[in-house]
Protein backbone atom coordinates (compact mmCIF):
# COMPACT_ATOMS: atom_id res chain seq x y z
CA UNK A 1 0.00 0.00 0.00
CA UNK A 2 2.79 2.44 0.83
CA UNK A 3 4.44 1.67 -2.51
CA UNK A 4 1.25 2.68 -4.33
CA UNK A 5 1.05 5.84 -2.23
CA UNK A 6 4.69 6.65 -3.03
CA UNK A 7 3.88 6.51 -6.75
CA UNK A 8 0.42 8.07 -6.54
CA UNK A 9 1.35 11.22 -4.59
CA UNK A 10 4.14 12.36 -6.99
CA UNK A 11 1.93 11.49 -9.95
CA UNK A 12 -0.92 13.64 -8.59
CA UNK A 13 1.48 16.52 -7.90
CA UNK A 14 2.79 16.27 -11.45
CA UNK A 15 -0.73 16.33 -12.91
CA UNK A 16 -1.68 19.34 -10.77
CA UNK A 17 1.48 21.21 -11.84
CA UNK A 18 0.75 20.47 -15.49
CA UNK A 19 -2.82 21.70 -15.13
CA UNK A 20 -1.64 24.88 -13.41
CA UNK A 21 0.90 25.66 -16.11
CA UNK A 22 -1.68 24.99 -18.84
CA UNK A 23 -4.21 27.24 -17.12
CA UNK A 24 -1.69 30.05 -16.83
CA UNK A 25 -0.84 29.71 -20.54
CA UNK A 26 -4.39 30.42 -21.70
CA UNK A 27 -4.43 34.11 -20.62
CA UNK A 28 -1.10 34.54 -22.39
CA UNK A 29 -2.69 33.35 -25.61
CA UNK A 30 -5.65 35.69 -25.11
CA UNK A 31 -3.22 38.55 -24.49
CA UNK A 32 -1.91 38.19 -28.06
CA UNK A 33 -5.31 37.89 -29.73
CA UNK A 34 -5.28 41.55 -30.80
CA UNK A 35 -1.89 41.04 -32.46
CA UNK A 36 -3.16 38.04 -34.46
CA UNK A 37 -6.23 40.03 -35.48
CA UNK A 38 -3.85 42.69 -36.81
CA UNK A 39 -1.95 40.03 -38.78
CA UNK A 40 -5.23 38.75 -40.23
CA UNK A 41 -6.26 42.27 -41.23
CA UNK A 42 -2.92 42.75 -43.00
CA UNK A 43 -3.52 39.50 -44.87
CA UNK A 44 -7.03 40.70 -45.75
CA UNK A 45 -5.60 43.94 -47.16
CA UNK A 46 -3.27 41.93 -49.39
CA UNK A 47 -6.22 39.78 -50.49
CA UNK A 48 -8.43 42.83 -51.13
CA UNK A 49 -10.98 41.75 -48.51
CA UNK A 50 -12.65 43.49 -45.55
CA UNK A 51 -11.60 47.02 -46.52
CA UNK A 52 -13.93 48.54 -43.92
CA UNK A 53 -12.29 46.51 -41.13
CA UNK A 54 -8.84 47.47 -42.40
CA UNK A 55 -9.72 51.15 -42.26
CA UNK A 56 -10.25 50.89 -38.49
CA UNK A 57 -6.59 50.04 -37.83
CA UNK A 58 -5.09 52.61 -40.20
CA UNK A 59 -4.81 56.12 -38.72
CA UNK A 60 -4.88 59.22 -40.93
CA UNK A 61 -1.10 59.78 -40.78
CA UNK A 62 -0.06 56.25 -41.81
CA UNK A 63 2.15 56.15 -44.88
CA UNK A 64 2.85 53.60 -47.59
CA UNK A 65 6.15 53.29 -49.42
CA UNK A 66 5.50 51.26 -52.56
CA UNK A 67 8.55 50.88 -54.74
CA UNK A 68 9.59 54.51 -55.30
CA UNK A 69 6.23 56.05 -54.34
CA UNK A 70 5.05 57.44 -51.00
CA UNK A 71 1.28 57.63 -50.46
CA UNK A 72 -1.28 57.74 -47.67
CA UNK A 73 -1.94 54.13 -46.65
CA UNK A 74 -5.59 54.73 -45.81
CA UNK A 75 -6.26 56.18 -49.28
CA UNK A 76 -4.50 53.29 -51.04
CA UNK A 77 -6.42 50.62 -49.09
CA UNK A 78 -9.70 52.47 -49.75
CA UNK A 79 -8.95 52.43 -53.50
CA UNK A 80 -8.83 56.23 -53.74
CA UNK A 81 -5.46 56.29 -55.52
CA UNK A 82 -5.84 54.86 -58.99
CA UNK A 83 -3.14 52.57 -60.32
CA UNK A 84 -1.83 51.60 -56.88
CA UNK A 85 -3.09 48.76 -54.73
CA UNK A 86 -1.66 46.43 -52.13
CA UNK A 87 -4.33 43.87 -52.99
CA UNK A 88 -3.13 41.33 -55.51
CA UNK A 89 -4.58 37.84 -55.57
CA UNK A 90 -1.85 36.60 -57.94
CA UNK A 91 0.49 36.63 -54.92
CA UNK A 92 0.29 34.31 -51.94
CA UNK A 93 2.00 34.49 -48.56
CA UNK A 94 4.97 32.27 -48.00
CA UNK A 95 6.61 33.78 -44.92
CA UNK A 96 5.75 35.87 -41.92
CA UNK A 97 8.05 37.20 -39.24
CA UNK A 98 6.90 39.47 -36.42
CA UNK A 99 8.27 41.00 -33.27
CA UNK A 100 7.11 43.41 -30.60
CA UNK A 101 9.13 45.40 -28.11
CA UNK A 102 9.18 44.17 -24.49
CA UNK A 103 6.28 46.42 -23.45
CA UNK A 104 4.30 45.15 -26.49
CA UNK A 105 3.18 48.64 -27.50
CA UNK A 106 5.04 48.62 -30.84
CA UNK A 107 6.37 46.11 -33.31
CA UNK A 108 6.75 45.06 -36.90
CA UNK A 109 5.56 42.39 -39.30
CA UNK A 110 7.55 41.24 -42.32
CA UNK A 111 5.67 39.31 -44.98
CA UNK A 112 7.05 37.65 -48.06
CA UNK A 113 4.59 37.06 -50.87
CA UNK A 114 5.27 35.53 -54.25
CA UNK A 115 3.41 34.65 -57.40
CA UNK A 116 2.22 31.08 -57.63
CA UNK A 117 4.77 30.41 -60.38
CA UNK A 118 7.47 31.94 -58.05
CA UNK A 119 8.67 34.36 -60.75
CA UNK A 120 8.12 37.48 -58.63
CA UNK A 121 8.55 38.08 -54.94
CA UNK A 122 7.33 40.99 -52.82
CA UNK A 123 8.27 41.89 -49.29
CA UNK A 124 6.09 43.94 -46.97
CA UNK A 125 7.27 45.55 -43.73
CA UNK A 126 4.46 46.81 -41.54
CA UNK A 127 5.23 48.90 -38.45
CA UNK A 128 2.50 49.12 -35.84
CA UNK A 129 2.02 50.85 -32.49
CA UNK A 130 -0.65 51.05 -29.84
CA UNK A 131 -2.62 54.27 -29.83
CA UNK A 132 -3.82 56.19 -26.77
CA UNK A 133 -6.68 53.70 -26.32
CA UNK A 134 -4.31 50.72 -26.30
CA UNK A 135 -5.31 49.37 -29.73
CA UNK A 136 -2.77 48.38 -32.37
CA UNK A 137 -2.68 50.69 -35.40
CA UNK A 138 -0.52 50.47 -38.51
CA UNK A 139 1.82 53.44 -38.59
CA UNK A 140 3.69 52.64 -41.80
CA UNK A 141 3.87 50.03 -44.53
CA UNK A 142 6.75 49.47 -46.93
CA UNK A 143 6.16 47.22 -49.90
CA UNK A 144 8.39 46.22 -52.76
CA UNK A 145 6.67 46.51 -56.11
CA UNK A 146 7.40 42.92 -57.13
CA UNK A 147 9.48 43.79 -60.16
CA UNK A 148 12.57 41.65 -60.72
Amino acid sequence: MSRTRNILVPLLLFVLLCMASFASGVPGQDKHEEFWQLVQTVRDILAGKNVEQAQTIIPQGAGLVYGVRFEKLKAVVAGEIKGLSLADTSYHGVMIQAKTNPSEDAGFIILKTQKYDTTRVRFHTIVFMKDSTGKYKISSWHSGDGNP
